[in-house]
């Protein structure tokens, strides 16, 4: 229990009579474990009280929306939420909220075992320039170790929970000085951000076993492998497919003499689920810490609900038609992992062993894939030999270039020894599979192998771009079960573990939430790790990352009222900036051209190769807004020019063309111009 309100004085548990205090040799009175609240509601205020940040806290409310779905506010569980509480949104100064939970280690990984976790609030009202920034991500509660919190974090949530309440029912007064006039402020609390274990603990639904889709719940097709021992999610996405699609019929790529007729399984609202906790009689956390929990009855083979989550005590939860964030970064990093380590063969690592041989040969009709009777079989067509393997680390250890900062040096990943990967960052991760996938091992593996797991990373790509159209994430709706089910036709069963049947719901969550960069880990992973710096007291390390993050708070807003000369942490100087001037033209220059810039790296003065140059120059202009117009009328005359053009050769005729092609258009159409303005 925690000792706030009517119990702040009480001097041992009430449910299990342990004592608060222990004594020390001083007779000091020292509690056995504190956890840290700090309460969002001044910092929301404060937001409204800076010239900085007054006017963006309106930007979403003020933006017209274009079309594309560039922020949370554009995407529809906003519009679904504003639809049903018009008085909420009536006032766009009322505040949108995410919340974040993982936990971490603050003495490393080669330190002892402790884990801390921190929540934290941001709000979504600020534009995407401010959104998401460090000094927008409110540290509010600071679960301490040494413990893992599990099924007890419900009641370290309820002063923040109560908090929201009072956000909602009351409000509070704030002064806009931005309007100068005042305004009662409230506040909703959107969705939650986690990874998937920290995913059960928020919700409630268990996300491990054969149930622990949360989506599809005891919809799932999932089953356990007699051989692998575990849950496998093999041949559930044919149901995901158009009801003609000849994939529905296919009886030996698939499970043997097995054809799938059901459609896709039915979205829950939040009436359904609580129609669910009634039949179940699933009740909330206990207030005495949340771990004694009694086994629900059906649970595992029902349903895997292990406790009715505490966001359930705010009155609008259930109206919301997106409440947890299926976390897009850990999804990819584990899909790549998978992929790499099975083509690599990584021993220990890989989804191709006797066990899963065995299983495949049980389930599937590949009798080329088949275990022999030694134990032994033939060398699958998605495994690299040993001098394809070679070639691709030669590869990444001589040839592939990537801008500074983009990317880890891959080199220093790269062990020959043991023949695989290792020191991946998640952001690593992130980039082989979105830039390097679509086109690293064309060369080393068969196209039919090849082709899905291009498709995979290029899904991955589009899905994480910084705005979507609603027309490609139909696109991606239509062709993410098609890819997993190309996969299906590579990999063994034992593969496709929950993290691979995850992105077939990822395409519906970016409809309701908007870009994934506003729902992912990342941020929040960094800011950790910046609160893990802050530790400076080992034996202290709650309270000194506790003060720490107040201390840079304060600063933070107190230099908005620094005068613009005066230089702070969020005026520091860019990183290649070289203190120069931006330069002034008489005529209008793209922005790109007009950054301020410092030679990188210790090759100064080299000379570029043509090749080299024509490769800058190209992509230069093709990221470069301002030419957008020009490569849609570029890309429209080679479509008349060939009839029935390929994306992949009209790709090549852009990288080639497109920069000389420019190039002659604008100086005929300036010289239109010139004509048009002399005969006049």
């Amino acid at each position: 229990m925690i000792f706030w309100r009517e119990d702040a004085n009480l001097e041992s548990c009430r449910f299990c009579g342990e004592d608060r205090f222990q004594v020390s040799a001083g007779m000091s009175r020292i509690p056995y474990q504190r956890m840290w609240y700090l309460p969002i509601a001044d910092r929301l205020k404060r937001l409204y009280q800076s010239e900085r940040t007054a006017k963006g806290m309106r930007w979403h409310g003020e933006h017209s929306f274009t079309g594309d779905i560039s922020h949370p506010s554009d995407a529809e569980a906003w519009k679904h939420f504003r639809y049903t509480y018009p008085d909420f949104a009536r006032e766009i100064r009322n505040v949108y909220l995410g919340l974040s939970t993982d936990g971490f280690n603050p003495f490393g990984k080669g330190g002892r075992k402790y884990s801390l976790w921190p929540v934290i609030v941001t709000p979504y009202n600020l534009p995407p320039a401010l959104c998401m920034k460090r000094e927008f991500l409110f540290l509010t509660i600071l679960v301490p170790g040494p413990n893992h919190p599990r099924r007890a974090l419900d009641v370290f949530l309820k002063p923040l929970i109560s908090e929201l309440q009072m956000l909602w029912y009351e409000g509070v007064r704030v002064y806009d000085v931005s309007l100068k006039n005042n305004f009662t402020m409230r506040a909703v609390l959107m969705w939650t951000i986690s990874d998937f274990p920290a995913y059960g603990m928020l919700s409630g639904w268990t996300t491990h076993g054969r149930l622990s889709c949360p989506h599809c719940q005891d919809n799932s097709d999932a089953f356990w492998l007699q051989n692998g021992r575990k849950s496998s999610w093999f041949d559930c996405h044919r149901r995901f497919l158009p009801s003609n699609h000849p994939y529905r019929r296919n009886k030996r790529l698939f499970t043997k003499n097995k054809v799938i007729n059901d459609g896709p399984p039915p979205s829950y609202d939040g009436t359904y689920i609580l129609e669910q906790f009634s039949d179940f009689y699933v009740l909330e956390t206990r207030d005495c810490g949340g771990n004694g929990h009694d086994r629900i009855d059906g649970y595992g083979t029902a349903h895997n609900w292990h406790k009715k989550s505490i966001f359930w005590e705010l009155p609008y939860w259930k109206d919301h038609i997106l409440r947890h964030n299926l976390d897009v970064m850990h999804i990819e990093k584990n899909f790549f992992e998978n992929i790499i380590n099975t083509v690599l063969n990584v021993a220990g690592k890989t989804k191709d062993n006797l066990k899963s041989r065995l299983d495949l040969q049980q389930l599937c009709g590949r009798e080329e894939l088949y275990a022999m009777e030694n134990g032994t079989g033939q060398v699958p067509i998605f495994r690299l030999l040993p001098s394809r393997k070679a070639a691709f680390f030669e590869w990444l250890q001589k040839s592939a270039k990537f801008p500074d900062g983009y990317v880890s040096n891959l080199s220093n990943c790269v062990d020959e020894t043991s023949g695989r990967l290792s020191g991946l960052k998640s952001h690593d991760c992130h980039v082989i599979m979105e830039r390097l996938f679509p086109f690293v091992f064309d060369e080393l593996l068969p196209k039919n192998v090849h082709e899905p797991i291009a498709a995979i990373g290029a899904f991955f790509r589009d899905l994480c771009s910084r705005s979507l159209t609603e027309s490609g994430l139909h696109t991606l709706q239509q062709n993410i079960p098609v890819i997993l089910c190309n996969l299906e036709k590579i990999f063994p069963p034992s593969f496709f573990d929950v993290m691979e049947h995850l992105p077939i719901h990822l395409p519906r969550e970016a409809v309701l939430g908007g870009p994934v960069q506003y729902r992912w880990m990342y941020p929040f992973e960094r800011y950790m790790f910046h609160l893990k710096k802050k530790v400076k007291n080992m034996s202290k390390v709650e309270g000194s990352i506790v003060a720490q993050s107040l201390n840079e708070e304060i600063t933070n807003f107190s230099a908005y009222y620094f005068a613009p000369t005066v230089q702070t942490k969020a005026r520091k100087p860019g990183r290649y900036d070289d203190g120069g001037e931006r330069p002034t033209y008489h005529t209008y220059v793209p922005s790109i051209f007009q950054e301020i810039g410092q030679l990188s790296g210790k090759r100064k003065g080299v000379w570029l190769t043509e090749q080299e140059v024509n490769h800058i120059h190209c992509y230069i202009i093709r990221n470069c807004e301002d030419v957008f117009p020009y490569e849609s009328i570029f890309a429209d005359q080679l479509r008349a020019e060939h009839e029935g053009i390929s994306d992949e050769y009209l790709e090549e005729l852009k990288q080639s063309m497109f920069p000389s092609w420019l190039k002659y258009y604008v100086s005929v159409f300036s010289k239109c111009i010139l004509n048009t303005l002399h005969c006049t």
